[in-house]
């Protein structure tokens, strides 16, 4: 005896997950991601040393890194941001210190006050745009 299966509303499905697919693009991911990552920029901002405050007001939330920094870097996702100081040279002499002064860290321990936060942030976010546009289908 044969048997006859019929399958309804893959076209349904296959809507749903395309538009769950476009949901987590560039324009969506952004504002995700500054949001999540600004008290982590807010956070070295604060520490961060002020001789002349030009350090602390340096530090952004940005998509965009100096040539130097983009030298120094191996992509790792389609969307990235970055949290930190600009390209100052002393930056790099106020966290870890030279044979002058010692470090005074300002970047790591926000870093490490904020990932968790952070990441947990950009995952319910990212998920509800997700679901969202599943639903819109």
């Amino acid at each position: 005896m044969k048997m006859k299966v019929r399958i309804e509303g893959t076209d349904d499905i296959a809507r749903k997950l395309a538009a769950m697919s476009r949901a987590l693009t560039r324009q969506t991911l952004e504002p995700i991601l500054r949001e999540n990552m600004e008290p982590i920029a807010a956070d070295m901002r604060a520490n961060a040393p002020r001789a002349t405050g030009e350090l602390a007001d340096s530090v952004r939330v940005t998509k965009r890194l100096s040539k130097t920094q983009r030298s120094k870097l191996e992509r790792i996702a389609p969307v990235e941001m970055y949290a930190g100081p600009g390209p100052l040279p002393q930056a790099v002499q106020e966290e870890f210190g030279n044979n002058h002064q010692p470090p005074h860290p300002f970047i790591r321990p926000a870093f490490d006050r904020g990932a968790k936060t952070a990441v947990d942030g950009i995952a319910k976010q990212g998920v509800a745009a997700i679901l969202t546009a599943g639903k819109k289908g």
